[in-house]
């Protein structure tokens, strides 16, 4: 454990974990005046990170955000809103008895009804911790729309013209460890417009939207209609995967999505349910891709996949559609 430095680990790759991490930051600030240091981690759902390694929680305060759950005394402050967070609700309610043994030393703040992470943080900062989040107020409501799906339309959002779709649409492809590191104490010190105009946002966001352009393309050629389902698989033609409500733009009246691509280190059959399609939702996509070995929320969801399991991803996609088409 080292003295005076905060660990704060969050989901990478993923705007509501870089809110949450900057968050996590504002939060440490405030309570714990004897850190100095920040370091910071970049969590991925994938084969290979099921739960973060024990290592990861060095800090004399670890902070987790955003991501599934692990057991240890040295997790300081644990956040989430996954459905999936715990891998059942006995794991959760020991957890709880656990934390609540600590006696102050130790938090855990789990709500699956909050639409993203970040929200569910500054609620709790601000009537648990009495931290002030006033100036944070914006960032944490976009934060909100974005991993909640709040658009008037899949264009808002696919598109990304505000400066806080802009830094999400970074988020998504630059979401490694430095990078988190980098910009989520930013987020606390300037407004959204000013960092998403800033020089070095500026030159990750001009090759993304690009690159959306033609990945919209791709999906338009690629999707195939399986009643109120579309399925786009694009696993074999390396086309990484750029802007995730591509699917609802190509095809606006699906009820649901489902995606087999190809991303930096592993696949994954990404599933969604279209909030723009007028017709209800029928299933809770979190519990169909936990079949598969992933997770998410009743209306986004994922599981992943080694490059080598091409044929075990793409029949679970294919499961995935059947049981949605039902």
């Amino acid at each position: 454990m080292t003295s005076g430095e905060a660990q704060i680990l969050t989901h990478g790759y993923c705007f509501d974990g870089l809110v949450s991490a900057a968050l996590a930051t504002h939060l440490v600030r405030q309570l714990h005046r004897e850190v100095t240091r920040f370091g910071y981690r970049s969590c991925g759902y994938g084969p290979r990170l099921k739960q973060i390694p024990q290592a990861w929680l060095g800090g004399a305060v670890n902070v987790l955000c955003d991501f599934r759950y692990v057991e240890s005394p040295r997790l300081s402050y644990y956040f989430d809103h996954h459905a999936t967070a715990f891998a059942s609700r006995g794991e959760e309610t020991a957890a709880r008895e656990r934390v609540a043994r600590s006696k102050g030393a130790r938090h855990l703040v789990f709500d699956p009804t909050y639409g993203s992470c970040a929200k569910l943080m500054a609620d709790t900062m601000r009537e648990t911790f009495g931290v002030d989040m006033r100036h944070l107020t914006d960032l944490v409501a976009w934060a909100d729309k974005v991993d909640a799906a709040r658009f008037d339309d899949p264009e808002e959002a696919f598109f990304a013209r505000a400066p806080a779709l802009v830094l999400a649409d970074v988020a998504e492809h630059h979401g490694s460890s430095a990078y988190v590191g980098q910009l989520a104490p930013r987020l606390l010190a300037h407004p959204l417009e000013a960092l998403a105009a800033s020089e070095d946002v500026r030159a990750l966001a001009s090759p993304i939207a690009e690159e959306k352009a033609r990945y919209l393309a791709l999906v338009r050629q690629a999707g195939k209609r399986f009643g109120d389902v579309v399925l786009v698989d694009l696993a074999e033609s390396g086309a990484r995967p750029a802007g995730k409500f591509a699917t609802y733009v190509a095809f606006p009246d699906c009820t649901y999505s489902v995606a087999l691509l190809r991303t930096q280190d592993q696949l994954k059959v990404g599933v969604g349910y279209n909030p723009w399609s007028g017709k209800p939702r029928r299933h809770d996509v979190a519990a169909l891709c936990k079949r598969e070995g992933g997770g998410g929320h009743a209306v986004v969801g994922a599981a992943t996949f080694a490059f080598a399991d091409i044929d075990r991803a793409r029949q679970a996609a294919h499961r995935i559609v059947e049981q949605l088409g039902r």
